[in-house]
């Protein structure tokens, strides 16, 4: 999931995040569940969060 600069920094200033660490290129939100890490693509932000989270529900499902 990828989102433009603006969106980003509106989606940052939203949430309620305990703590957000930072270095060039990378973000990352250390939300209740795990961290999701950001990182700079061209004029975007990216993240492989929503897709991890699809993973582990699905390795839930299948050991289930």
């Amino acid at each position: 999931m990828c989102l433009t600069v603006e969106a980003f920094a509106l989606f940052l200033n939203m949430i309620a995040v305990p703590e957000i660490t930072s270095e060039p290129g990378r973000i990352v939100v250390h939300a209740t569940t795990r961290d999701a890490h950001w990182v700079a693509v061209e004029d975007e932000w990216c993240t492989m969060a929503p897709q991890i989270d699809r993973m582990a529900r699905l390795a839930v499902l299948r050991a289930e």
